[in-house]
């Protein structure tokens, strides 16, 4: 199984930085090939592919990541507010943050990155390739853009 891990805009730059293996040799030799290697591991290769993707992908659409510069969790620190305990000491701070937090993502679309996974996914199944997506997102933009099943490790927002 060939797993892709979107890393923000740099999908495949970031893999070439890192050196990163794939069945015992370099995944890319340069990033002159970089494109048609890319493909023909995708094309040629790989009958399962599976999508690992995280906050990068959602902040080209204006969802602020929780670590990052400008993250949500540089003011309040997630594991200490999404908890019964934050809840009880300060109730509406945490109503006020998922608030905040539910307003922003019915305040945006998905971009570019996710209407290529959902159109790679459908053009994949089409020539008897499985795609599937996994996502630390809670936004539901994967499957806004047409993504099928998408596996959801940290749930959806109910909006």
């Amino acid at each position: 199984m060939l797993t892709i891990t979107l890393l923000s805009r740099r999908l495949v730059v970031g893999l070439v930085a890192k050196g990163t293996k794939f069945r015992g040799r370099a995944m890319f030799s340069n990033t002159s090939t970089l494109t048609a290697e890319f493909r023909d591991l995708l094309h040629k290769s790989s009958k399962n592919i599976l999508v690992l993707s995280g906050a990068g992908v959602s902040a080209e659409s204006g969802i602020p990541t929780f670590r990052g510069a400008g993250g949500f969790w540089r003011k309040y620190v997630s594991q200490e507010l999404a908890t019964p305990k934050a809840f009880k000491a300060n109730p509406s701070l945490v109503w006020e943050f998922y608030s905040y937090r539910r307003e922003l993502v019915l305040s945006k679309k998905p971009n570019n990155a996710h209407l290529a996974i959902a159109d790679f996914q459908n053009r994949s199944a089409t020539s008897g390739k499985s795609v599937t997506v996994i996502t630390q997102n809670i936004d539901g933009f994967h499957q806004a853009a047409g993504t099928k099943d998408v596996i959801e490790l940290h749930g959806l927002f109910c909006l």
